[in-house]
């Protein structure tokens, strides 16, 4: 398995498919024809396979009737609902390139994302509304803004894909064909990274990088034909996109919701029985700790798979007794690996707190921190940064060779930015990012470490932790704390809690702020650098 403590990823992976993403949706959407491909449980509304490979074609010979060409780029901005999938397969079939945003991007952030595309079209939802007419001065190469679905507004009426593919033809639609492509190089989708640091970065990911993860997940035996996947997850976000792609050439069907409400999750995944669950953390925290979960009938689910940031052993095994299920995983990925490139392998032992083994025809090596251009990688147990190598690493950020440079060095292995180490069985285990680590007198303190203990203690619904400046000591670990309905926790209690569980470095100096929730990114990470200015601001 090793050579020279360099892991390689063991399994078998189907052969290498010489279509682009394009040519295997038109291929397979067509053969899942008349199956429930996506359901809106907040209207009851169903979708077929044949209706989105339909409008999907019609708009396709719309956009190439008005001049969209292979590298043209398509944004999609909008929440998840069952039109989202419709332009980003218009794009996949003419070669185009998919950018989803997120709806709720501040104008500031909104406008710096068109800005790294620039798309010819965007694609917008009513939540994306009030924002993309404020910045939609401000676009000089003037693309044209199209509704996902009916909505007019004061004195802009911008139409909806309904009301422009009405008027294609259906010969026309039949007769498109899929624009081929470069496979290898050709740049399918230009995704936002987390930007958790700073503004996002356009990550742009290839169709060999997306085709190899579907060789990678087709047989999959875990999800069935007829099982049914929750996508709640948002779309515009690397984990569920690459997902939706999955479930639409699979024939998975998907309940698809929209946004996050306690009692409305629980109640769709009872009553569509739903198996399998890609979550985040902070839902995690949800399954285990919030006492509604108890009242639903939640016996249908097969297997949760947890992703987009770390998961303390404790809640993972938490949400397993709770559920009565053995398959709690967690899996490990960035935007610029594309899905993950760790997870526990099917049918093979969970270890709480990993996120697994290195998957098929990708390497890993863990190098000493702060060491950018080495040869050298670190054995077993021995903590520094992650770096990949493999099908999945992304192309580059579109536009910004200085950052590329930076992430992915000159023999391809791209550089994380996470700390972890590997077992002897090359199961890994993340530590934190590397930018977030607290230097207390200079010892490397893991946030996610505490935070994980912090979640274990009666009455804490949910916890960030975070290092604040202090003259002697550099940085001192103090910890923002959600206490659950009725709890009358005190601060006292809980650093006495932490501290009676780590070493010197890493008690609780900095104290505790009570807080009525933790900032995080639609994908579940923690936006430390909000809890820091709110700290600068009160100093």
């Amino acid at each position: 398995m090793q050579q020279s403590n360099i892991l390689h990823g063991e399994g078998e992976v189907i052969a290498e498919l010489n279509f682009s993403v394009g040519e295997l949706l038109l291929m397979q959407l067509a053969t899942h024809g008349t199956r429930v491909a996506q359901i809106n449980p907040h209207t009851a509304k169903e979708q077929t396979f044949q209706h989105i490979l339909d409008a999907s074609r019609k708009l396709a010979s719309y956009l190439k009737r008005k001049g969209v060409k292979t590298n043209d780029a398509i944004a999609v901005c909008s929440e998840n609902n069952l039109e989202f999938c419709i332009p980003v397969c218009a794009a996949f079939f003419l070669g185009a390139v998919a950018c989803p945003l997120n709806p709720l991007y501040s104008e500031r952030e909104l406008k710096h994302a068109l800005f790294i595309s620039k798309p010819k079209f965007i694609f917008i939802s009513s939540v994306a509304f009030n924002s993309m007419r404020k910045v939609f001065k401000e676009l000089h190469w003037l693309p044209r803004v199209l509704m996902l679905n009916e909505h007019s507004s004061g004195n802009v009426a911008w139409p909806s894909i309904y009301e422009i593919i009405s008027n294609i033809s259906e010969d026309n639609a039949n007769a498109l064909q899929a624009t081929s492509v470069d496979v290898d190089n050709h740049v399918a989708a230009i995704l936002c990274s987390s930007g958790t640091t700073g503004l996002p970065k356009g990550v742009m990911l290839t169709d060999k990088n997306i085709t190899t993860v579907i060789r990678m997940y087709i047989n999959n035996s875990a999800i069935t034909e007829n099982g049914i996947v929750l996508a709640l997850l948002p779309f515009f976000h690397a984990y569920s996109f690459v997902l939706m792609v999955i479930s639409l050439l699979r024939g998975t069907s998907t309940v698809v919701l929209s946004h996050f409400e306690e009692k409305m999750f629980l109640q769709f995944v009872e009553k569509y029985k739903i198996e399998y669950l890609p979550v985040v953390p902070s839902l995690m925290v949800f399954l285990a700790k919030h006492p509604l979960v108890d009242k639903y009938d939640l016996s249908s689910i097969k297997g949760v798979w947890s992703g987009a940031a770390p998961l303390s052993k404790e809640i993972q095994k938490a949400v397993a007794k709770r559920l009565n299920i053995t398959e709690v995983k967690q899996g490990y990925g960035l935007t610029e690996t594309t899905l993950a490139v760790l997870r526990t392998p099917d049918n093979s032992i969970v270890k709480p707190g990993s996120v697994g083994t290195v998957v098929p025809g990708i390497s890993a090596k863990v190098i000493p921190i702060g060491e950018y251009e080495t040869d050298k990688a670190l054995g077993p147990n021995c903590e520094g940064e992650l770096c990949f190598k493999g099908d999945l690493i992304m192309k580059g950020y579109y536009n910004d060779e200085k950052s590329t440079r930076l992430t992915i060095d000159k023999d391809g292995w791209l550089h994380t930015g996470d700390v972890g180490y590997y077992d002897e069985d090359g199961y890994f285990y993340i530590v934190d990012r590397i930018k977030e680590l607290i230097k207390y007198k200079g010892y490397q303190v893991p946030p996610a470490e505490l935070e994980a203990i912090l979640l274990t203690y009666p009455g804490i619904l949910d916890a960030a932790v975070i290092g604040i400046p202090n003259d002697t000591a550099g940085e001192l670990p103090m910890a923002f704390i959600v206490k659950e309905n009725n709890s009358n926790i005190c601060e006292k209690d809980i650093i006495q809690y932490v501290n009676d569980r780590v070493s010197n470095p890493k008690r609780l100096r900095g104290g505790v702020r009570f807080v009525d929730s933790i900032p995080k990114t639609p994908s579940g990470k923690i936006l430390r650098r909000i809890l820091r200015d709110s700290v600068k601001s009160k100093l």
